[in-house]
């Protein structure tokens, strides 16, 4: 089934100038990148552990930007460990743009139990989602109008580097989850701090993300701050998380980084 969605309650009716305004520059990017992170719960609990891998390709003659991602832990919403694989990627060219998601979860037996994607396409400004439930023989299928400003949280912490660090004002952008649901975001630079992690110490911008959830917002208090944490020096590469795991519903988590390294 197949369902066109406009979502005017989180402030999505119209696109165009004010949507154009608000977008990031390009991030400054190595040619490729490669990482490690570990996601704990509220109690200091390891939730799970991932390794990504970030690099600049060229498709059919368009710059993009190729981002995977492999894991393994407990993840919401699934009661057993899982294991998945993320494959994105992002147009690098006059704007860094999501072009295509999928993640393929697993059992640890290797059992496929879940496949998300997405595709955009910007000449239409509509995101056609897919979500197949593979136990119980299940497909979702969605399309939903978005703005030009729309992010993905895929490759929100790559989209980050890019915000005006050396003369902070709030920037509001869109965010498109994989529920899939469309939220009007805020990001403010609160200030500097140090951070401890497994890769290193490292002198950071904290970033404070506050969604707007429209006639929602009276239930804002059910919704923990998300903050991140991006190095001063530049790059500005993520360093830390705190939120929201997956969505709403899902457990309040803190996600640092464990390694990164430029690749030749």
């Amino acid at each position: 089934m197949s369902v066109l969605r406009t979502q005017t309650a989180f402030g999505v009716s119209t696109f165009g100038l004010l949507a154009a305004l608000s977008l990031l520059p390009i991030p400054a990017l190595k040619s490729a990148e490669a990482g490690a992170l570990i996601t704990y719960d509220e109690d200091g609990n390891e939730r799970w552990r991932a390794k990504w891998n970030l690099q600049q390709i060229t498709l059919s003659g368009q710059p993009m930007v190729s981002f995977t991602e492999t894991g393994e832990g407990r993840y919401s919403p699934f009661k057993h460990p899982v294991r998945w694989k993320l494959e994105s990627l992002w147009r690098y060219e006059n704007r860094f743009c999501p072009q295509s998601y999928e993640k393929r979860f697993t059992d640890l037996e290797g059992n496929l139990l879940v496949t998300e994607r997405f595709s955009l396409d910007w000449d239409k400004n509509i995101a056609q989602f897919e979500r197949i439930d593979h136990v119980g023989n299940h497909r979702t299928e969605e399309v939903l109008k978005v703005p030009l400003d729309t992010l993905t949280t895929d490759g929100i912490a790559t989209a980050l580097r890019a915000l005006p660090y050396d003369s902070p004002r709030p920037l509001t952008v869109h965010l498109l989850t994989n529920a899939p649901e469309l939220y009007k975001v805020t990001f403010k630079i609160e200030g500097r701090e140090k951070v401890k992690t497994p890769a290193g110490d490292f002198d950071c911008y904290k970033v404070k993300m506050d969604i707007d959830l429209g006639f929602l917002d009276l239930f804002k208090v059910l919704v923990p701050d998300t903050y991140f944490w991006f190095t001063v020096a530049p790059p500005h590469f993520w360093v830390r998380y705190e939120g929201l795991e997956s969505g709403r519903g899902s457990p309040k988590v803190v996600r640092v980084l464990t390694d990164r390294r430029d690749r030749s």
